[in-house]
This record gives C-alpha cells, sequence and structure tokens, in this order.
C-alpha cells in the first residue's frame, strides 16, 4: 500500500482543535449580524453532535447517501438566497457556514484536513468584508492560533498513524512545541500588523455589489410616511457617533444633524419634488479627500465635527446647519434640489467624514423686520419664485381656519412662524402611537390638526408646514437626527435610531432657511439619568469601536501622510521648545494627535491592554514549573558543570553525541549520572515524561567533576 492510499484510509478523530478552529471562524461571521439565527442555530447543534459523538459516531456521519442529501439541502438554500436578491457574499456565508457544520459531521475516512481549514479561511474572508467589529480582530487572531494548532496536530496524528503508533502523537505534543508554535504565530501576526500599518487600505467592495438590496442598518429614507416614524424611536441602535473638531458640541435640546428636506407633500407622503427637465441629484465637482467647498468663505463663526455614520438607506450624509466645507475618503458628493447631500454608492457602509457648516441662530430682531419669501431657483425662463413650498394638498378647509385663528394679529411673519411653533408646543400630546383615523377620508395631517393634536415629531412637523403654508409662509419639512448621548469616555456624542427626528424650516428674503421645533422638546428628548454598569460598558465598548475604526480600519494612504506630517511636526515643536503643535497647520489627525488630543479612550485602555500582553508574553516565553520541566533546566546545569572543564557542547553536536565525548574522561558514577540526565532531556524533547527527578543524577555528576578538577591539580601539582 503506498503512502497516500496509507493515509486515505486512516480514520480517527479529529483534533479537538478543529472545533475550536470552526466555532472562531463562525463567530467571525456570527458578528457581521448577517447571518439568520436559524443558520447559527444549525451551526451549534452540528458543532455539539459532532464533537459529542466524535469518539463513536453514529451510522449517519459515515453514510455518504446520508451526507449528500444535507449537502443537497445546503446548495438549496444558497440558490434561494441567491434568487432573492442578496448580495453574493450574503449567500456565500450561508454556504461556507453550513458546509462547514456538514463537514464536522462527515465522519468518514479523510487524507487531510484542507476542506475544513478552507471552509474556515473563506469564512474569515468574508466577515472581513462584511464587517468592521472591533470585535473582528482578535477573533482573527485565535482563528489564527486554532487553524495553526489543527494542521500540526493534524500532521502529527497522520505520521503517528503510519509509523505504527497512534499515541506516539500525543507525546510529542511537548511543552517546547506548544511554545515554539505560539511563538511563530505571533511572529506571524507581528509582521501583520506592521504590513498594516506600512499599506494603506484596500476597498473590497466588488465583494459587496451584489444583486438586490444592500446592506443598510438605519431606517432613514428618502421619502416620509406619516405614522411609520414611530417605531424607530424604540431603537437604541447608534447612527452616528460625533466628535468636536473645533470648539465644543451643543448641549443635546440644541443639537440638530440635518439629513434631507421636503417639499412635496400629498396629505400622507412627504417626497423631494424633481425639477423639470432635469435629474433629482446633481454632482458637485470635487474629490472628498482634499475637500469640497459647497459655499464660499465668509465671516460667520464655523463649526466643525468630525462624524461617523453607520451605513444608511440613500446615503444620506448628516450636517449640523449650513454646509461649507466636507472632508472625507469618497470620490464625489451629490446634492438634491432642496440641498440634501448624499454619498452615491456608500449607502451599505460605515463613513467618516468631517464637516464644517454655519449653524443658524434664530435672531429675533433681525427676523422681525424679515419677510418669509420663496427662495429664487432656476427655470426654464430664468431664475423665478420656489412657489413649491407655499403648495398644498387638498385639505379640509377647517385647517386653514385654524391656522388663521393662531397667527390673526401676528406683526410680522416671524411672528406667525413663531405662534404656530408655539401653540402646537404648548397644545400638543407627543406619543409614538397616534390615535387612529376616525374618517377614512381624513388624511393623517387634517386629524392631527383638528382633533387633540396627538402624535410624533413627523406629526407635529406636518402640521406646522401646512398651517404655515396656508398663511403664506414657505416651509419645508426637514428630517435627521437631534439630541444624542455625550460619551464621556471617548469624548463625542453617540446619536442613535432613538434620535431620529423631523422639524421645519421657514424661508426669509435675508436670512434665509431657519429651523422651527414644534415637537414639545421635554417629551421628545431622553432623560438624563445616571448610567447603570452595562450602559458604561456600552459606552467603553462604543468609543472603543471609534477608535478603531478611524485609527485602524479606514487607516489609509492619507492618514499615513497625516501621521507622519504629525509626528515631524511633533518633532519640530519639540525641537523649537513649543509644548504643541498649532492645529491649524495640521488639520489631519495622525495617530500622534489622536493619542495627545482625543486619545482620552487610549490612554485608559493603555495600561489594561499593557498588563494583558505582558501577561500573555510571561505565559508563552516562561517555562513550566512542572517537574517534567525540570529536565531541561537540570541538563543546561550539567552542561555549566562540564565547561568549567573545557567539555563544550558544540552547536552542530548532538545531545547524544556530546555523552559520547565526555563519556571517557569521567568516572564510573559520573558517566551513570550523565547518561541518565541526557536520556531524560531527550526523552522531554521528544515527548516522552521522565520517571523521576534528577537531583541525585545531578549530585553524582558534580562529584564526579570535584574528582575530575582534583586529579588535574594532583598531576599539575607533581609536574
Amino acid at each position: 500500500m503506498s503512502r497516500r492510499e496509507f493515509r486515505g484510509a486512516v480514520e480517527g478523530p479529529r483534533p479537538a482543535a478543529a472545533w475550536a478552529m470552526a466555532v472562531v471562524s463562525s463567530a467571525a461571521l456570527w458578528v457581521t449580524e448577517q447571518l439568520p439565527l436559524w443558520i447559527v442555530a444549525v451551526q451549534l447543534v452540528a458543532f455539539a453532535v459532532s464533537h459529542a459523538t466524535r469518539h463513536d459516531p453514529p451510522a449517519f456521519r459515515r453514510s455518504p447517501v446520508w451526507l449528500n442529501v444535507f449537502m443537497a439541502g445546503i446548495t438549496t438554500v444558497t440558490i434561494r438566497s441567491a434568487l432573492a436578491g442578496n448580495p453574493a457574499t450574503i449567500s456565500l456565508a450561508y454556504f461556507t457556514s453550513l458546509a462547514q457544520g456538514l463537514q464536522l459531521l462527515d465522519a468518514r475516512p479523510r487524507k487531510s484536513e484542507f476542506v475544513l481549514v478552507a471552509l474556515s479561511l473563506f469564512q474569515v474572508i468574508l466577515a472581513s468584508n462584511l464587517t468592521d467589529s472591533v470585535l473582528f480582530p482578535p477573533l482573527v487572531l485565535a482563528f489564527v492560533v486554532a487553524v495553526t494548532w489543527t494542521l500540526l496536530v493534524h500532521t502529527l496524528q497522520m505520521e503517528a498513524a503510519e509509523a505504527g503508533d497512534p499515541a506516539a502523537a500525543d507525546r510529542a505534543i511537548a511543552p517546547d512545541l506548544r511554545r515554539m508554535t505560539l511563538v511563530a504565530t505571533g511572529a506571524c501576526l507581528v509582521l501583520a500588523m506592521a504590513l498594516f500599518v506600512l499599506l494603506p487600505r484596500l476597498k473590497t467592495s466588488w465583494m459587496r455589489n451584489g444583486p438586490g438590496r444592500g446592506l443598510a442598518i438605519a431606517g432613514f429614507s428618502d421619502r416620509v410616511s406619516l405614522g411609520e416614524g414611530g417605531p424607530i424611536r424604540e431603537d437604541g441602535s447608534v447612527v452616528l457617533r460625533v466628535e468636536p473638531v473645533e470648539g465644543e458640541l451643543p448641549p443635546p435640546e440644541e443639537a440638530y444633524w440635518r439629513g434631507l428636506a421636503f417639499d412635496a407633500f400629498d396629505g400622507r407622503e412627504w417626497s423631494i419634488s424633481r425639477p423639470e427637465r432635469a435629474a433629482a441629484r446633481r454632482s458637485i465637482s470635487g474629490v472628498g479627500r482634499f475637500g469640497i467647498d459647497l459655499e464660499p468663505p465668509g465671516q460667520d463663526p464655523l463649526a466643525a465635527q468630525r462624524i461617523l455614520r453607520e451605513p444608511v438607506e440613500a446615503g444620506v450624509v448628516f450636517a449640523p446647519g449650513r454646509v461649507q466645507r466636507i472632508e472625507g475618503p469618497f470620490q464625489h458628493l451629490e446634492t438634491d434640489r432642496n440641498g440634501g447631500l448624499y454619498l452615491p454608492g456608500r449607502a451599505d457602509e460605515r463613513v467618516r467624514y468631517t464637516i464644517w457648516s454655519r449653524p443658524v441662530p434664530r435672531d429675533p430682531e433681525r427676523l422681525a423686520h424679515d419677510h418669509a419669501r420663496p427662495p429664487s431657483e432656476p427655470g426654464p425662463g430664468g431664475a423665478r419664485a420656489a412657489i413649491r413650498y407655499l403648495e398644498l394638498p387638498a385639505l379640509d378647509p377647517r385647517v386653514a381656519e385654524r391656522a388663521h385663528a393662531i397667527v390673526e394679529g401676528a406683526g410680522s411673519d416671524y411672528e406667525k412662524a413663531l405662534r404656530i411653533e408655539q401653540r402646537l408646543r404648548q397644545e400638543g400630546r407627543y406619543t409614538l402611537s397616534p390615535p387612529p383615523l376616525g374618517d377614512d377620508r381624513q388624511s393623517p395631517v387634517e386629524a392631527f390638526v383638528l382633533g387633540d393634536l396627538e402624535g410624533h415629531c413627523e406629526y407635529f412637523a406636518s402640521a406646522m408646514v401646512v398651517l404655515a403654508r396656508s398663511q403664506g409662509l414657505p416651509a419645508r419639512l426637514v428630517n435627521g437626527f437631534a439630541g444624542g448621548v455625550p460619551n464621556e469616555l471617548g469624548g463625542f456624542v453617540e446619536v442613535t435610531h432613538a434620535d431620529a427626528h423631523a422639524w421645519v424650516e421657514v424661508h426669509f428674503e435675508q436670512a434665509g432657511w431657519v429651523r422651527f421645533d414644534p415637537t414639545p422638546p421635554t417629551l421628545r428628548l431622553r432623560a438624563e439619568t445616571a448610567l447603570s454598569p452595562w450602559e458604561r460598558l456600552a459606552q467603553l465598548g462604543s468609543a472603543i469601536e471609534l477608535w478603531w475604526f478611524q485609527r485602524v480600519v479606514d487607516f489609509d494612504s492619507a492618514d499615513q501622510i497625516g501621521a507622519m506630517r504629525s509626528l515631524w511636526k511633533a518633532w519640530n515643536a519639540r525641537r523649537e521648545g513649543r509644548d504643541r503643535v498649532d492645529p491649524a497647520e495640521a488639520p489631519e489627525r495622525g495617530w500622534l494627535e489622536a493619542w495627545r488630543s482625543g486619545g482620552a479612550t487610549l490612554r485608559r485602555l493603555a495600561p489594561i491592554g499593557g498588563v494583558l500582553v505582558l501577561g500573555l508574553a510571561l505565559v508563552i516565553i516562561r517555562r513550566p514549573r512542572r517537574d517534567d520541566a525540570l529536565v531541561p533546566a537540570t541538563y543546561r546545569r550539567a552542561q555549566r558543570l562540564l565547561a568549567r572543564r573545557g567539555w563544550v557542547r558544540g552547536p552542530a553536536t548532538s545531545a547524544r553525541d556530546f555523552l559520547g565525548e565526555v563519556a571517557p574522561a569521567l568516572d564510573a558514577e559520573g558517566r551513570e549520572a550523565f547518561d541518565a540526565i541526557t536520556r531524560a532531556y531527550l526523552a522531554e524533547r521528544f515527548g516522552e515524561a521522565p520517571a523521576a527527578r534528577l537531583d541525585t543524577e545531578l549530585e553524582a555528576l558534580t562529584r564526579a567533576v570535584d574528582r575530575m578538577r582534583l586529579r588535574h591539580e594532583s598531576h599539575v601539582g607533581e609536574a
């Protein structure tokens, strides 16, 4: 029988490391949150059954018929996923997850673990394209260790089985072998991390762009239907993480991040009207990496914020006011006719950008002398007033009557808008469950205005736009996020789905678009309460995740240049005796600047990380204190004793050859002692545990060396 045929006929359970490798690679896909729960459950069942019965597998685990039936089911699931419009990565994730479980269930004789290792590796590759979670790196670290150990143990088992001594594989797994495996794996990871820092990030969107729906997680779209926004308020998933770049962030009651503005309303749904003979969106010239200017510089102060946006439907860019400039890792930017900003092709990705905007404070004195007029916009015959901001659907006449009663006697357009805002705030009741319509012919906004003013923010904002337009005030509905919760550990604000909000903008001739918020703020904003230990832990995780994305995942060539520039400027500043680098001279925040100015979280975590790394290094490098670990130390002490008499073992000399060189110079007791020490040393080196301690043998060798020294001294004296 040939060696290949022999190995193909070898039967035996897989090494336990194979299950560890499978669990770790599967967990890398689990953290992407792209696998349905039933697939995860099937995997866990397959892992448990295959491991529990690995020494005595049932018949179905050896039956080609049953295994092929399972494989047909896996293929069917994969094809259905692709036909359902899932991206290619998702369908492949389904296949690899289920096929991996089937591979573990397969108890037939095997030649190698190549298929299982290939499936696990492919899972990790797929996960790298589906997530940028901070949990992914430690899983990759564990996977590298597990796959290395799996292949090592499998090779030893095959060699031992071929030699006719299967138990020899267990004896060969000695402490030195474990340490060498961990050290080699660690060296590979250190090299990989060095290359990771030196090489810029490469996008792998070619695997993401499958047919059908994207992977956006935030329920934010380019349409607003009354009655559908309430459930979002119950979702605590983070959508934005906002850091101040210049100045401080506003308090929650004044913090707004504008998304899209809507001008067309049919009584039930808001949308963005499309311009005549033109595309719904137009591209803005410029490259985000070098900065895109949307407005010319002015005298008004700017607010600069760095925002990490989670995947959002429609690829919307959120901004705290009128945007003057935006910088980020994107190629181009688009805008609609209402000023909304979009990143085409980036709806299913996290995006980090820095934005400079002009806050639009309400100045009552100036607005009291201003007039509410529609803005001008280009048209077929030249510039004209945008009357679409005054258009209304057919509504119950009582709506306009109520608006007239509210603004009657107002001395200015600003006072009219202010009265409508205040009336809705004072008389309205905020609720996520508006009362059902009493009359099917009545639209939601009519029921709200003519009823008890019960609803969530979209009802309040829609009502104010309708009331304002009925009185000749050009207005539009705006959606986005407002409020947020400060993350004290990371020095930023977390904005979640629960902070989704809608408000109103009214256009004035001089001031432009001015924000009004008719929703009662005391009910809209989340109450300030002491954080629970679980919430603090969640904030710590969020801070780590933000740092990880900014400084690792999204670290590209521009960040490398920025980091080197920061180091160069810091060195020059130190040489010139300055304490810090002028932020205006270094807009790119490299790793050094992040550590010095915004790295509070990293500084808190550094001692903990240092202790963990030091502990791991001690575990790997330090030799165990067990009795069987004393043999190499005893052999080294024996070598030092002999070296005093001129017997030094060369680097190319084996332990047995060294014994043969030394034995003639020792007496009988010394030869027996050193022979026992050498045999025990070789036994541990090659996997056999020593039978007893070697203190007696070492003492005997010491006496023999002393006698050798005395004989040498006596010979010298006689000479």
